[in-house]
């Protein structure tokens, strides 16, 4: 938990947002923000409905959580660096091995799946499914769902 809060500002082409992180959570200024984080948060929600998912969520690629649908207990905070430092290690192997510009990242473990997915050059996708998920179905849903959110968020 934060014991502080911490201030970000971050522009959206043609808006400006600026937002506080309080314990955790977006706490937002601007009312166009709001409005663009409940339409986010409403995205993450439809993905969970239709896919066999346990939590999904939007971060900034600097590592801080913008909007999340995760169960009680996830550490966003700790989610959102870790994930923004995968995707910083994948976008340093596909530009060293010269494959493009990195479109998502695979983490499989024993108990579970995570996906990230790049929305854009500032915002990630990242989704965790159970291990007994169908991976063809939640990663497609999943690239459906960043798609919008690039949409939503440029």
């Amino acid at each position: 938990m934060l014991s502080q809060s911490l201030s970000i500002s971050f522009t959206v082409p043609e808006r400006s947002y600026s937002s506080v992180i309080l314990h955790e959570a977006f706490t937002v200024e601007d009312e166009g923000a709001a409005k663009l984080q409940e339409s986010l948060k409403d995205l993450l929600k439809s993905l969970s409905n239709r896919s066999p998912i346990l939590g999904a969520a939007i971060f900034s690629i600097e590592g801080l959580p913008f909007v999340s649908h995760f169960h009680r207990g996830t550490e966003e905070v700790s989610v959102a660096a870790i994930v923004a430092s995968i995707h910083a290690a994948g976008e340093q192997t596909v530009q060293e091995l010269k494959q493009g510009e990195l479109r998502s990242i695979i983490i499989q473990g024993d108990l579970g799946t995570t996906l990230v997915i790049s929305i854009s050059q500032d915002y990630i996708l990242a989704v965790t499914a159970p291990e007994n998920a169908k991976l063809g179905l939640v990663f497609s849903d999943a690239k459906k769902c960043a798609r919008e959110a690039r949409k939503m968020l440029h």
